[in-house]
């Protein structure tokens, strides 16, 4: 789905997308790093809820043209490996 996306984009489609799937942003990473998009084509946005002390935080990690993000926020597409230290018993 992530290629298929880019594939869209890369057409000069604008593409919104609002997902909890490493599979879409990984589809979408290596479409980048395969030169179907340009990096500069995409813009990630994660977004913090409201706290009690902390308005609601929007952080913005940068892909490179190798699709690596320079930055992954506390909570940013983590659900596989906390779901993995569950089964583990680690958690």
């Amino acid at each position: 789905m992530g290629n298929f996306l880019a594939l869209v984009a890369s057409t000069g489609v604008q593409v919104l997308v609002e997902t909890h799937s490493d599979h879409v942003l990984n589809g979408i990473r290596r479409a980048v790093k395969n030169g179907v998009l340009d990096s500069e084509s995409v813009a990630l946005h994660f977004f913090r809820p409201r706290t009690e002390t902390n308005w609601p935080q929007v952080e913005s990690p940068v892909m490179s043209a190798n699709g690596n993000i320079d930055s992954w926020p506390d909570g940013f597409f983590d659900q596989f490996d906390h779901d993995m230290n569950v089964l583990a018993g680690w958690i």
